[in-house]
């Protein structure tokens, strides 16, 4: 049984390293956009921004999909979708036809992101559920670092190369053919006369899925605003921006280890303490008086992100019962891709409302939001401890 479990884990974790896919060739946008030199930044930046757009629309379909369609047929499919529209575009002449192969790069990510955390809840139970989920972020974290890095390698080689990190997706494929179970869907074993129910979500799921998008309202502003930050504030160069990331991904790898450990001795308060961690890493940078402390705070901020997300996606499977959890399992997705998206439009006007540098303000209006969702955290977390320690004690 352990075995069998063991082998289901590590076929989730092998396609958990692709979700972050779509930053994969970050590091070699500036040689893209030499390339393409008769064509806008903002033209260039449609190769992040519009498979996130994509992955909106499918995360939220997938949800409705994976009851009728079994899952392992669902991931097989989006990891070729991942492969083709990642690899392809490396043969292509034509920035149109790129962009259609990254819109299914998009459609392969936004079918992976919800269907991994749906087969963790599907397979996983209790303390072993966060310690999964915590292990399927930090090979999240893994799979980004992994391919920033070589993907900003391979530019260097040529514009076109970069696309080959893609190819990290066919090790997923095999291991995934091998030893993810073809398990029957709701639909079918409805069909079937066995015990089925109507897909529903309650309130507290829907509380959570609004978590999610005003995290991530928060949380985005240190993947679109750090790198202007650092140039404004003359904190480094354009090369050492590009290290943050590696510094974030190695705080979400190394806490994501550990998450499942945090969690049960935390229990209801840990959400708290990632919010409270993702504000005090934005005030690490926004007073940070060298690069290195920028590090120090994107380390900090990769903790906290490893903190809240699975814990958000712990909440909301169990804020229902297990035939709705996929579902809302890629409303959050949904919300989490959304708020991604708005987060610029949204955080650059409040910025420039608050005056002096619009980088620097971005950063501590996103701190007092998430530190203010820290302390409502806080409040929930005890009201819910007490409840549960009153629900024990009754059942003795």
């Amino acid at each position: 049984m352990e075995q069998g479990k063991g082998k289901i884990k590590l076929a989730i974790l092998s396609f958990s390293i692709l979700m972050m896919g779509i930053i994969g060739i970050a590091g070699g946008l500036s040689v893209i956009g030499q390339h393409f030199s008769n064509l806008p930044q903002t033209s260039i930046q449609l190769l992040i921004s519009l498979p996130c757009i994509v992955i909106i629309v499918v995360t939220l379909l997938v949800g409705k999909v994976q009851e009728y369609v079994p899952k392992k047929t669902l991931v097989v499919f989006g990891i070729l979708c991942f492969i083709i529209g990642g690899v392809v575009p490396a043969f292509l002449s034509s920035f149109t036809a790129i962009l259609v192969l990254r819109s299914i790069l998009g459609l392969g990510i936004g079918m992976l992101q919800p269907l991994s955390s749906a087969l963790v809840v599907e397979h996983f139970d209790g303390d072993e559920r966060s310690k999964v989920m915590g292990q399927q972020t930090s090979a999240q974290m893994l799979g980004c670092a992994v391919m920033v890095l070589f993907g900003g390698y391979l530019a260097v080689i040529g514009w076109n190369i970069t696309f080959y990190v893609h190819l990290l997706a066919v090790l997923s494929l095999i291991i995934v053919l091998l030893f993810l179970p073809n398990t029957k869907p709701i639909g079918n074993t409805a069909a079937e006369g066995a015990p089925s129910g109507k897909v529903k979500l309650t309130g507290a799921a829907y509380g959570w899925v609004v978590t999610m998008f005003i995290f991530f309202i928060a949380g985005q502003v240190y993947s679109v605003f750090l790198a202007f930050f650092i140039e404004t504030q003359g904190l480094g160069t354009a090369a050492q921006s590009g290290l943050t990331l590696t510094f974030f991904a190695l705080g979400g790898f190394l806490m994501g280890l550990v998450f499942g450990k945090l969690m049960t001795l935390t229990k209801n308060l840990t959400l708290s303490i990632g919010f409270f961690l993702l504000g005090v890493s934005y005030l690490m940078m926004v007073y940070a008086p060298n690069i290195n402390m920028v590090y120090a705070g994107s380390l900090v901020c990769g903790f906290a992100f490893s903190i809240v997300m699975p814990c958000i996606i712990v909440g909301t499977s169990t804020a229902v019962d297990p035939i709705s959890a996929p579902m809302a399992i890629s409303a959050a997705m949904c919300s989490q891709n959304l708020a991604q998206f708005l987060s610029p439009y949204i955080a650059t006007p409040i910025a420039v409302a608050m005056g002096g540098d619009v980088n620097r303000s971005a950063f501590i209006f996103a701190a007092a939001l998430v530190i203010a969702m820290g302390v409502a955290a806080i409040l929930w977390g005890i009201a819910k401890n007490r409840r549960e320690h009153l629900v024990t004690n009754s059942a003795f």
